[in-house]
């Protein structure tokens, strides 16, 4: 949540865009339960929350064991071989997202916009 905040104190037109969002689904009752209709249609919070995950992960890496023995990289590893994910190089690799290094949530918001295959990993994966 502190990065998020960083964020939208850092770039006010994000900030802008995101209250009158909220302000367009609450409208007038900021005060009334929150329904999952509503989570449903915050596209642009949803947009910020991803990015900043994107941009900052929970964790970095993810430590992953073989269950049988595998190929990867072109070379054979042998079962129970513990293998890292490096999540921080995948969200910034230039081969999966365009100006990796920039905050940019409007990126979720292009029509159709889905990133790559694992190219996300916001909560490890599955």
């Amino acid at each position: 949540i502190s990065f998020i905040i960083y964020y939208l104190a850092r770039y006010p037109n994000v900030k802008k865009k995101m209250l009158n969002e909220i302000d367009r689904i609450f409208q007038d009752d900021k005060t009334r339960p929150i329904t999952e209709n509503d989570i449903h249609n915050l596209k642009y919070c949803e947009a910020i929350i991803k990015e900043v995950s994107r941009i900052f992960s929970i964790v970095n890496s993810l430590p992953r064991c073989l269950e049988t023995p595998n190929e990867l990289g072109g070379y054979q590893w042998p079962t129970e071989t513990m293998i890292r994910i490096n999540i921080d190089a995948i969200h910034h690799n230039e081969e999966y997202w365009e100006e990796p290094n920039k905050f940019n949530p409007d990126r979720w918001m292009v029509e159709g916009f889905e990133p790559k295959k694992n190219s996300f990993i916001m909560f490890g994966g599955g």
